[in-house]
């Protein structure tokens, strides 16, 4: 068993990738951390590129914005990515969203 330093947790939400100014849907999300998530696009990422994202959650009318957040692996497993830093509002919110994820859901 992989012990990890953020608990990720299988979740669905929908959203948008954003990079270099060009918007590419998220089709599904696998799963989410506090400073990461796995999920599967259309758009053909390579480790180290820098994307925004948009995370519609179910039952939320904002989207969580995670700037600069990193692509850390691409491929038949989807997409890792990092995320470096999220501005205080929409940490809440996703912190608020993990908690509710613990307590419903296991992690992996």
């Amino acid at each position: 068993m992989v012990v990890r330093q953020h608990p990720r947790f299988q979740t669905t939400f929908s959203g948008t990738l954003v990079h270099q100014g060009l918007l590419h849907p998220i089709d599904k999300a696998l799963d989410l951390s506090r400073k990461g998530c796995r999920l599967e696009s259309p758009f053909r990422a390579s480790a180290g590129m820098k994307v925004d994202l948009l995370i519609f959650l179910p039952e939320a009318e904002i989207p969580i914005l995670i700037q600069g957040a990193v692509v850390r692996w691409s491929g038949a497993h989807g997409i890792g990515i990092q995320f470096q830093s999220i501005a205080s509002p929409h940490q809440e919110r996703l912190a608020c969203t993990l908690r509710q994820l613990e307590t419903t859901a296991g992690h992996s």
